[in-house]
């Protein structure tokens, strides 16, 4: 059921930007802190909270500098704005070491990784794939797929974007020759780790707070005392059931009204699904229809919001220049939501550059695999 209290729901997504407030495409990068990396999630996270923008405006915001990608919570891929990617960084950093097994995958050997490292760096002046540079560098029998992706963590590469919105066909240079170079997710920023995770909690109660200790620690890989000693750094507030808000927010929360009915394509690693672990869930999500909107591995897929609410779960593929839209509604939609709901997979598919869309119902949009149940806490 819903949270009784309006407010945890209706600020945070106000915070967010999910009204569709920013001004453009950076900013909607800032307000959820980072945008996951993967195309077109990112890309559609953005028009969700700037429903104006264009594929190149976002496309833009990278080729300028303006953000950069790399991998920052919980290790997974994120674009991030370049002026908070270096706290981002050292608030997330793992050691290399847990990343041996990219090593082993691409079957470079200890004594040979200097060698093959120099020729990948050296090969990538120029922004290149991972297939191009295997041939620049001459890497015969080395799964360079994986070993970019490790140098990339080293912080001997840096990671650049497709030229298209729905291409995951990335691109590496050499970090030093790279636009904001020393700046990106990865490059190791020299900031004091308990400095960088105190910046971090502060950007994650504005964005998304009031939330838990619990929630920064699960969003942010923290364990409970980094999370904790983070949040220490800050003057917070209580506002029930473990809810921590900054206190200079207290004003604007306490007057913070409900959320209009409007609806929002959110799209699959949001922000707002992904930013918070199974028991935090509610101000966005009933428990029974839970698992209609995660899989099993706890992806959260597309979401049909309304207020701030899911309704719903969608998915979308590209199949001969046309959108093929699947709709999983856990309730019958009226005829004008119906209508309203196809009208924004029409601008999402406009926003992709694809001649039309096509939706179809589905009694879910998870994919048909094993599952994880896992437990409420």
């Amino acid at each position: 059921m819903p949270t009784p209290d309006h407010r945890p729901t209706a600020f945070s997504w106000r915070r967010q930007r999910l009204d569709g407030s920013a001004p453009g495409a950076l900013a909607a990068v800032e307000a959820p802190i980072a945008v996951y990396a993967s195309n077109p999630s990112g890309p559609l996270s953005i028009l969700a909270r700037a429903p104006g923008v264009t594929a190149g405006d976002v496309l833009g915001i990278e080729r300028e500098g303006l953000v950069v990608r790399g991998r920052a919570m919980r290790t997974s891929a994120f674009v991030v704005p370049s002026a908070s990617a270096p706290m981002v960084a050292a608030a997330t950093a793992q050691p290399l070491e847990r990343f041996a097994w990219m090593l082993r995958g691409a079957g470079v050997t200890p004594g040979g990784f200097e060698a093959a490292r120099a020729a990948v760096v050296g090969a990538a002046a120029e922004p290149r794939t991972a297939r191009d540079l295997r041939a620049a560098a001459g890497l015969d029998g080395v799964d360079v797929s994986r070993f970019v992706s490790y140098l990339a963590l080293r912080g001997d590469l840096r990671v650049l974007g497709a030229t298209s919105v729905t291409s995951n066909v990335t691109r590496y240079v050499a970090r030093a020759t790279a636009p904001g170079a020393g700046s990106s997710p990865g490059s190791s920023p020299d900031i004091p780790r308990a400095a960088a995770q105190a910046w971090l909690a502060e950007a994650y109660l504005r964005a998304f707070g009031p939330a838990r200790v619990e929630d920064l620690a699960w969003w942010a890989a923290f364990t409970r005392a980094e999370a904790v000693a983070a949040l220490a750094a800050h003057e917070t507030t209580d506002v029930g059931a473990g809810l921590l808000l900054r206190a200079s927010d207290l004003e604007a929360y306490e007057a913070c009204p409900p959320l209009p009915d409007e609806l929002v394509l959110a799209p699959k690693w949001d922000a707002w699904t992904m930013g918070y672990p199974l028991d935090g869930r509610a101000r966005f999500i009933d428990r029974d229809v839970h698992d209609r909107l995660f899989d099993g591995d706890g992806n959260g897929l597309g979401a049909v919001l309304v207020a701030g609410r899911a309704i719903g779960a969608w998915g979308h593929r590209g199949v001969n220049g046309r959108m093929e839209a699947d709709l999983d509604l856990f309730e019958r939609p009226t005829p004008r939501l119906r209508e309203v709901i196809e009208t924004r997979l029409e601008a999402i598919a406009a926003f992709l550059d694809y001649r039309e869309v096509r939706v179809r119902d589905v009694p879910t949009v998870v994919p048909d695999r094993p599952r994880i149940r896992r437990p409420l806490a």
